[in-house]
């Protein structure tokens, strides 16, 4: 029986290791077709209701995406019928950074 070589053994062991954590990896929970966090979404409607000057109530998250950026999303809402949809930025801790009007 051949001995394996220490260079096929450590691309053996380094296969093993990648299958091993690409086996475990989970993506992150979808919540209600959301994929941001409803941390991040309740600042949304905070900050736009403020914003517009319009009760929390009244705000409602639509969709959202994914940036470029990891842990930033964008979240479309709804202010009213008749009114612009918003866009808000905010990140996965529910940091606001920017709302302005969806184009």
């Amino acid at each position: 029986m051949p001995i394996p070589s220490r260079s096929s053994a450590a691309a053996t062991l380094a296969f093993c290791a990648i299958v091993g954590g690409c086996a475990n990896y989970q993506p992150p929970p979808v919540f209600a077709g959301f994929m941001s966090p409803q941390v991040s979404r309740t600042s949304c409607v905070d900050a736009v209701a403020r914003e517009h000057k319009v009760p929390k109530d009244s705000v409602k998250p639509l969709y959202d995406s994914q940036t470029m950026q990891e842990g930033v999303y964008v979240v479309t809402l709804s202010i009213g019928a008749g009114q612009p949809q918003i866009n808000c930025t905010v990140n996965e801790n529910g940091v606001v950074s920017d709302v302005i009007r969806a184009r």
